[in-house]
């Protein structure tokens, strides 16, 4: 494969739905035209049952000029380690995936499940829900799990924080005695609970609807935790509690999440939260440089939307780093030599366990002809979960691959090769997909640095 064989990084994304032959790459955030195409979805009814109508890296010491100030704007405008936490110009995309976690709520009254790879925004996504429901009129509260929480801790964080206000008490209820109580968490037995005694508390509420959601679920190993977790998922759903759980975590489908439950798929939703488009990851840039008072020239915003594909953290790094270029040689506009300083520091950054794998990945006989069969996949057409077909790699050729070629992505899945690719076997067919997303956007970053392609 090396030599004139060898895959090339493109420079130009040929996508007639992202750009036009003059350079013009994506909308502009909040333009007319595209004013009703990017709202935020909204709950077209709230709690009380009234319609709600008309509301569709510490920089280095060589970059000099950046302010505390200036570094704090580029730092708002481009947020790779923190989720986006506002409703604003700064949340951009997925309407599609905020529509079906809103319509599973509200309609359906259904738990949500919201999984994906590692950076692919579902803590942004999960705030922008939070936000959207308490402007509905939910009580909206979230935490965010781990190892050291347990089911009893997670659940008496919540209760505390729903006031006995919107608790009912009537005659046949047994806890009518106790109206001397701030919070719900008093009503629940001291020490451990069952989950029906939890289910008994929460059947009290009233007056409102409880939105209670789990970040970042994946960190929990307990499998009596899990266990818990899918009881509770059940006894909600038959007794009609107007309590609503989402769940989110890194998982490619739902037994790694949430364990083999299948009594309780029938009250899930399971929402698979997608890459990003190329539109969305222009748009992404162009909202952080106006929010930043910069410009990112054309070929800049192209070849980014090329290296993330659709990876939004890579997105908001590669700006970052970037925009902090430029503003520090004094200029307003960034430009390539801005994204080959960005691309050398995400580099240096990414982690461990990427560049280790990468590393084993090639060391071993036919480095060359790996480090080719590495970069086609990366660069190989996928689907939006980051899954491709081996045929695609031929690109425009039309010419499949030899049986070599799928032999050295056979090699590329085994533990002593990194283990960089993961099998999707389906009938008749099998595929393949990065089993850590993060690994393609190295792969591609790494890859045009060393062949001087960026």
């Amino acid at each position: 494969m090396r030599g004139p064989a060898a895959p090339r990084l493109p420079d130009v994304i040929d996508n007639d739905a992202t750009s036009d032959r003059r350079g013009h790459m994506f909308p502009q955030p909040g333009g007319r035209e595209a004013e009703s195409e990017h709202d935020l979805p909204r709950f077209t009814m709230s709690v009380n049952g009234g319609y709600r109508g008309g509301m569709g890296a510490n920089a280095p010491a060589m970059l000099k000029g950046l302010t505390p100030e200036l570094n704090g704007l580029l730092r708002e405008a481009f947020t790779p380690t923190r989720p986006k936490q506002q409703l604003n110009g700064l949340f951009i995309g997925r309407n599609d995936t905020l529509r079906r976690i809103i319509s599973a709520i509200e309609e359906e009254r259904a738990h949500v499940i919201l999984y994906g790879d590692r950076g692919r925004g579902k803590t942004s996504v999960a705030n922008a829900i939070e936000k959207i429901a308490g402007q509905a009129g939910y009580l909206s509260l979230k935490l965010t799990c781990s190892g050291e929480l347990s089911f009893e801790d997670i659940f008496r964080h919540f209760l505390k924080k729903i006031p006995s206000t919107y608790y009912r008490s009537a005659l046949d209820n047994p806890f009518a005695a106790r109206r001397n109580f701030a919070s719900l968490n008093e009503l629940l037995p001291d020490g451990t609970f069952s989950v029906t005694e939890l289910n008994e508390v929460l059947s009290g509420i009233h007056a409102t609807h409880v939105l209670l959601i789990l970040d970042e679920y994946d960190r929990v190993l307990d499998e009596d935790f899990r266990n818990k977790l899918a009881e509770l998922f059940k006894n909600l759903t038959d007794s009609s509690i107007p309590v609503t759980l989402l769940v989110v975590g890194v998982a490619e489908n739902l037994d790694q999440l949430l364990g083999k439950h299948p009594s309780i798929q029938r009250s899930l939703v399971p929402v698979h939260l997608p890459l990003m488009t190329d539109q969305e990851i222009g748009r992404l840039i162009q909202a952080g440089a106006q929010n930043a008072a910069i410009e990112f020239a054309p070929d800049v915003v192209r070849r980014i939307a090329e290296f993330v594909r659709g990876l939004p953290y890579y997105a908001q790094l590669l700006g970052l780093h970037a925009a902090r270029s430029a503003v520090s040689r004094g200029s307003k506009l960034v430009e390539r030599p801005d994204l080959a300083y960005a691309v050398a520091r995400c580099l240096q950054e990414a982690e461990r366990g990427i560049v280790e794998s990468y590393a084993r990945a090639l060391a071993a006989d036919r480095r060359a002809e790996l480090e080719d069969a590495l970069l086609a996949a990366a660069l190989c057409p996928a689907d939006a979960y980051g899954v491709f077909d081996p045929n695609d790699l031929a690109g425009d050729s039309g010419e499949l691959p030899s049986a070599a070629t799928l032999d050295l992505l056979k090699r590329l899945t085994r533990e002593d090769h990194g283990g960089v690719l993961a099998p999707v076997v389906e009938p008749g067919l099998e595929r393949y997909r990065f089993r850590n997303q993060m690994m393609r956007q190295y792969v591609l970053m790494r890859q045009a640095s060393e062949r001087g392609q960026i």
